[in-house]
């Protein structure tokens, strides 16, 4: 979608895309062909963004991307993503999954709304972003500090 755009967006645009936390953590491969395939997904929209910001930095393009932990989505509530959180019932409910879903986060919630994501693309999308670009935010609940502390 953003490659088919590029001809219709305006020096000075702003190009939002949609990762995941997936993407910043690497390897799903505890999660079967599914996760991995959604993570390698993820990962490659993450290195779209960084590529094309530095492309399109000198029409003053900025791109950006948003990388949302598990959101209140009908993506999340369903059976199949239930068994991946709890793989140790044979048919997990979402009672029995909201247990597990707050270990990926620092903050312990199961979950972010998705006006939070919403928020986000706001604001990279709005002149206070104005000089912000190739930029990674995770919207994550601690999500990816908690997988990964600092190795400065």
């Amino acid at each position: 979608m953003i490659q088919a755009s590029l001809p219709h967006i305006s020096d000075g645009g702003s190009i939002v895309a949609t990762g995941s936390l997936a993407a910043q953590l690497g390897n799903a491969s505890n999660q079967g062909p599914g996760g991995s395939a959604y993570s390698f997904a993820k990962q490659i929209v993450a290195h779209y963004v960084n590529d094309l910001s530095i492309q399109l930095a000198e029409r003053k393009i900025r791109v950006n991307a948003v990388h949302p932990t598990n959101v209140n989505t009908d993506m999340l509530h369903n059976e199949g993503m239930y068994g991946v959180f709890r793989p140790d019932l044979e048919s997990p409910t979402r009672e029995d999954a909201e247990i597990a879903f707050p270990a990926m986060q620092a903050i312990p919630i199961p979950y972010i709304e998705p006006q939070d994501v919403s928020n986000s693309v706001v604001f990279l999308a709005s002149d206070d972003s104005r000089y912000i670009t190739g930029m990674q935010l995770r919207v994550d609940a601690g999500g990816f500090v908690k997988a990964k502390p600092w190795q400065g």
